[in-house]
């Protein structure tokens, strides 16, 4: 019997390491996929480095995939990026780098997944949204648009993929103690952004990045076995407060 392979993007991120960590605790083999292949440590699984902007190279993480498993039971989309500038103020380049990374490459992953999750047992694809789909932000535009867009290309595909029996949903986290938080704590207001978290959120913090990465792994899970199409929100009533 094939293991149980979860392909993770974004894997060497904060949050991307965090769900590949909590796939392999729950017994999963993983396909860890980012621009430079991630560490795995000597847990099982596949370390692939790739562009997710870039067709072809996707296509070949797949190839690597179908031959190494035949399979996959769960596609977790992590990766995305981030750029702070007003409308005004972006480049028409840093526009379409947000779009193709952030949609795009979810594009891209279900066009050449759905193949093997089709030949799994009980598939899933789960994709990182967030409360910036919903909580607008006149810095981050470009952000905020592929955020929302996310949660409507997951709904759209979550009726074709479930044709093939695919359950296809995403989470939406509030802030996060990891990755883009953690980059602009290191800009030196470290203080303000914690103050800032703790009156943003009715429990009175960010979350842990592993908090989020649990909410992918049940999503997944047999637990989730009647969820699809839907958003999870992860953000210790962040939406409440807004």
């Amino acid at each position: 019997m094939n293991p149980r392979a979860v392909l993770v993007t974004g894997a060497a991120g904060g949050i991307g390491a965090a769900v590949v960590q909590a796939f392999l605790t729950d017994g999963a083999e993983v396909v860890a996929l980012d621009l430079v292949a991630p560490d795995l440590h000597g847990m099982p699984g596949l370390s692939i480095a790739a562009d997710l902007t870039d067709e072809q190279a996707v296509a070949e993480a797949f190839d690597a995939v179908a031959a190494r498993y035949g399979c996959l039971e769960t596609i977790a989309n992590v990766a995305g990026i981030n750029h702070r500038a007003t409308l005004t103020q972006m480049q028409l380049a840093d526009w379409d780098r947000m779009m193709d990374v952030n949609l795009g490459g979810m594009f891209l992953t279900a066009k050449y997944g759905i193949p093997l999750l089709s030949r799994g047992i009980a598939p899933s694809i789960v994709n990182m949204a967030s409360i910036s789909g919903h909580v607008a932000s006149d810095d981050f535009p470009a952000y905020v648009t592929t955020k929302a867009a996310i949660e409507s290309f997951t709904g759209a595909l979550s009726q074709e993929a479930g044709e093939r029996g695919i359950r296809v949903n995403a989470v939406a986290p509030g802030w996060v103690d990891a990755g883009f938080t953690h980059a602009a704590m290191a800009e030196g207001n470290a203080g303000q952004i914690h103050e800032a978290a703790s009156k943003a959120h009715l429990l009175g913090r960010m979350a842990r990045a592993e908090e989020v990465a649990n909410a992918f792994v049940w999503l997944a899970s047999p637990g989730a076995s009647f969820v699809t199409g839907q958003t999870l929100f992860v953000d210790g009533g962040l939406m409440r407060v807004h």
